[in-house]
């Protein structure tokens, strides 16, 4: 019924798998993150300045509060990610991430103190199931010879 939110999450996948990539590549050993920084802050700067909502709305303690916990969470998360890549184990990052659905669910629901339907759950199973098979399908051949080793 809602086929924008569905183009977007596609979308928003490509735009990670390139910034994962490119994020090495750009960085040359350096966290490259500030100019992804920039970058979302401008357009979110322009998509304000040509809304009809032209002025900042008010900002209470809550707001303000949640608002410096959030861009927090996210300003490390990403630093983490892009330390990860950079100097990491890339392929321990890519295991660890496929829980992501599942720790950002649970994360929201408390946030926004809401109750997560059943379906909605069996959807993030699914996807992190999906994502796990698709690395064992990938990586059959070092889990295979590892198993032989041992």
């Amino acid at each position: 019924s809602n086929p924008l939110s569905y183009i977007l999450a596609f979308i928003g996948a490509i735009i990670w798998a390139l910034y994962c990539v490119l994020t090495k590549k750009i960085g040359k050993g350096q966290n490259p993150i500030s100019i992804f920084f920039i970058g979302v802050a401008l357009t979110l700067w322009l998509k304000l300045f040509f809304s009809s909502q032209a002025v900042l709305p008010t900002l209470d303690l809550n707001t303000t509060l949640s608002l410096v916990f959030a861009s927090t969470a996210i300003g490390l998360g990403y630093a983490a990610w892009n330390i990860g890549i950079i100097h990491g184990n890339t392929t321990m990052l890519v295991v660890a991430s496929y829980f992501t659905p599942i720790i950002s669910s649970l994360l929201a629901m408390l946030v926004l103190q809401t109750e997560l339907s059943i379906s909605f759950w069996q959807g993030t199973a699914m996807v992190t199931a999906g994502s796990l098979i698709c690395w064992l399908s990938t990586n059959w051949t070092v889990i295979r010879s590892y198993f032989k080793k041992n």
